[in-house]
């Protein structure tokens, strides 16, 4: 399930990177076939954007997410767009503000414990699967079991 689109995150990089980029990892691609071109590369980095985002909202929801909002796209798309450059450059200084902006909107909807705000389409059989899950299985942690520790 993506949360993004191979354009979505095309529209995060400034032209001229996004050409440079393009040119080298199709030009690498056209000389050696199994090396990935531009668009295989930056599914990748979405690909490990969205792993990225799935680790930070599972602190509070179900991931991975099945509806997401334009909060979820957007720091998927910025967090694949600062891992692209910065393994095209070697200077992930140059999108860094854009990978901590994403960063801080997903922080920002866990505290917020707002299921509405990752999941905006919950049909009733489906809301169980899209609650936040804060707090411990009481089954599992009892207090027989945290005496072993």
């Amino acid at each position: 399930m993506a949360y993004c689109a191979i354009d979505d995150v095309l529209h995060e990089l400034h032209p001229t990177l996004k050409k440079l980029m393009k040119d080298h990892y199709d030009s690498l691609h056209a000389t050696t076939p199994a090396a990935l071109d531009f668009e295989q590369t930056i599914a990748r980095h979405i690909a490990k954007a969205e792993a990225c985002a799935n680790a930070s909202l599972a602190r509070a929801y179900r991931v991975p997410i099945r509806k997401a909002t334009d909060i979820v796209t957007s720091a998927v798309c910025k967090i694949a767009a600062y891992f692209a450059s910065a393994a095209f450059t070697e200077k992930e200084q140059i999108l860094s503000d854009k990978y901590e902006t994403a960063m801080l909107m997903l922080d920002n909807l866990v505290k917020a414990e707002d299921v509405s705000l990752v999941d905006a389409e919950v049909s009733s059989e489906d809301s169980a699967a899209s609650e936040a899950v804060w707090g411990s299985n009481a089954q599992i942690f009892t207090s027989s079991e945290l005496e072993k520790w």
